[in-house]
């Protein structure tokens, strides 16, 4: 009788230690998901990536995406170290004409005959939401990618520093208005813009019901999309563990 007792007392310490164990582990994973969502701030000197689609016809869209991953792809080659933002321009530079041979052999590869147009320049962007920083509209240095008539919705990344695992809201964001005001207070002329697509934005939120961030056509992002995976995994484990646990006293 006493030694299946302490039997039973020793399945309870080792049972214990493993949930606290996986406890402190899930603890962990957790803060270094929000610690990279709460980090991913767009610095003063970068170089952006946009996309824009033929439409928003389903095959443009898709399109779309395929470029986006093979000229992510081929810039993270052409990149072999840290970089200045100077030096960022000048390797962009260097392989623009392969670039937009790339850009060409996918849409070809795909059955698209449209043209394209790609420069590196400032570039106009409406209001953007960034992790959770707004960004105001104007006019930002960018790699801007042109796919037939470019009305479709678009696409867009950090492309130096090399932020482009992150997949930001690529529509115009609507945030909290304080936030937006704040925003636009820092912002030149152009800024007048911005209030007018928040303003539009605000009324499309009035007839929805719901505020909308908008995101076309987003990846999982290695922030964004990568917090709610996470936490779905840990807690899947948790579930996992209490069962075994479970199983050792039935």
């Amino acid at each position: 009788m006493s030694r299946n007792y302490s039997r039973i007392s020793y399945r309870r310490s080792v049972v214990l230690i493993m949930v606290v164990l996986a406890v402190l582990v899930m603890s962990w994973e957790l803060q270094k998901v929000d610690a990279a969502v709460a980090g991913s701030q767009i610095p003063e000197e970068s170089i952006r990536l946009r996309i824009l689609a033929n439409s928003d016809a389903p095959a443009d869209q898709a399109v779309k995406r395929v470029v986006r991953d093979a000229v992510v792809e081929a810039m993270n080659s052409w990149v072999t170290g840290p970089q200045t933002i100077e030096e960022a321009r000048a390797t962009m530079r260097e392989h623009m004409d392969e670039m937009e041979l790339l850009v060409g052999k996918v849409l070809s590869s795909r059955g698209f005959d449209y043209a394209f147009h790609i420069e590196l320049g400032q570039v106009p962007f409406p209001t953007k939401m960034y992790g959770s920083e707004v960004y105001p509209a104007g006019n930002y240095e960018a790699l801007l990618i042109t796919l037939g008539e470019g009305k479709g919705q678009n696409w867009w990344c950090v492309l130096f520093p090399p932020l482009c695992f992150i997949d930001a809201a690529s529509g115009e964001a609507v945030a909290a208005d304080g936030e937006v005001e704040a925003a636009n207070a820092a912002s030149n002329e152009e800024s007048k813009e911005a209030k007018a697509s928040v303003e539009k934005a605000s009324v499309q939120k009035e007839n929805a019901g719901e505020v909308v961030h908008a995101k076309q056509d987003s990846a999982p992002s290695k922030a964004e999309g990568e917090a709610p995976e996470a936490k779905f995994f840990l807690w899947e484990m948790l579930q996992k563990l209490i069962a075994w646990m479970q199983s050792l006293f039935a």
